[in-house]
């Protein structure tokens, strides 16, 4: 652990809060307002636990947003919570003016029903808040957001010192020589700006931003960590990709710690996946000839890929290596050929 001129150390929780609170929240010191806004329950949580490990106690409110009729006016709309009239805004889409929402924000309670009268029609919201999730039932939609506020004076100083401007966003230097911070500040990045997508045969993690600079900063770092990953302009975004068990796995040795609980529950599930059925580029000579030898009998290639569970296609490719460099044999009397390693038992 690091410490500075300040009393918040350097240390791993508090790297991932000020890349989540660059990417996510939201700090003004002249306003002295300090918010974290998110869906995703188990990731306030975590924002909310490392605040109070500094000795901050953080209130929580819940941010509601409802889905207007296009070109809807605020005068049109009459919002009630449990019965009593309450104040709300109007939130027009960045991509298109027309669509809006109604915003209200609201203390944290476990249940609310909300009434929205628009022209004399009513409309029911009924929200309930549990430790990991919001649940909203009701004749329009919705979304609700934990909103997190814990502004002090040492973390809006620790943030304006290292966090850097959030319209320039940059990679604080703070991290840079320190492995297990850049793991760090790359899980919260994840956490909150990154998908996880596994499905077929398509495996990744992707992060998309306007900020061609920061994310340039990120491609190399992780390049630098011996990590791979593509750096490439995806329609008006910039993006930082990465794919394949080998990285993945480096993610994993280097402390990987995502506390999205969607995005926690992909990656475990993929991880768990890949090491199932996964060998280690430079290993499948070890592999191959391990199964081979446990078989003790010629096999064709389908049932080879059948027992150890891989495509044919990989397995054909692997087994016409080893071939080549003299590891395996292979019975060409029959068709399809059969594989095996010459042992006095083989039949």
């Amino acid at each position: 652990m690091m410490a500075y001129n300040i009393s918040i150390p350097i240390n791993e929780e508090t790297v991932y809060l000020m890349e989540a609170m660059k990417v996510e929240g939201y700090w003004q010191t002249k306003s002295y307002t300090l918010t974290f806004q998110n869906k995703n329950l188990p990731l306030l949580n975590h924002i909310e636990k490392i605040a109070k490990n500094l000795g901050v106690k953080p209130s929580r409110r819940i941010l509601l947003k409802i889905r207007l009729d296009e070109e809807t006016q605020k005068e049109a709309v009459r919002l009630m919570a449990n019965g009593v009239e309450i104040k709300f805004h109007i939130e027009r889409s960045p991509f298109d003016v027309k669509k809006v929402k109604a915003v209200t924000s609201l203390p944290y309670k476990k249940r609310y029903n909300i009434e929205m009268i628009i022209k004399n029609k009513k409309c029911g919201i009924k929200l309930n808040s549990y430790e990991d999730k919001f649940v909203i039932k009701g004749d329009v939609q919705s979304w609700a957001y934990g909103d997190t506020r814990f502004p002090v004076k040492k973390l809006l100083t620790f943030l304006d010192e290292y966090g850097g401007n959030k319209k320039l966003l940059h990679v604080s230097d703070i991290i840079k020589s320190d492995e297990k911070l850049i793991t760090a500040a790359f899980s919260a990045l994840i956490d909150c700006e990154g998908s996880i997508s596994w499905y077929g045969l398509k495996r990744e993690i992707s992060i998309r931003m306007k900020s061609e600079d920061y994310l340039k900063e990120w491609s190399n770092l992780l390049n630098e960590l011996g990590i791979g990953n593509k750096f490439r302009k995806r329609g008006d975004l910039w993006e930082v990709n990465i794919s394949g068990w080998e990285d993945f796995k480096k993610l994993e040795d280097k402390g990987l710690k995502l506390h999205h609980s969607q995005k926690y529950e992909k990656w475990k599930s993929m991880m768990d996946g890949f090491k199932r059925n996964q060998i280690s580029r430079n290993s499948y000579k070890e592999f191959y000839t391990r199964e081979l030898k446990a078989i003790n009998k010629k096999i064709t290639s389908e049932e080879f890929a059948s027992y150890i569970k891989k495509s044919k296609r990989v397995v054909n490719h692997y087994l016409a290596k080893l071939k080549k460099e003299g590891l395996i044999q292979c019975d060409k009397t029959h068709w399809p050929h059969r594989y095996f390693i010459s042992t006095s038992s083989v039949r």
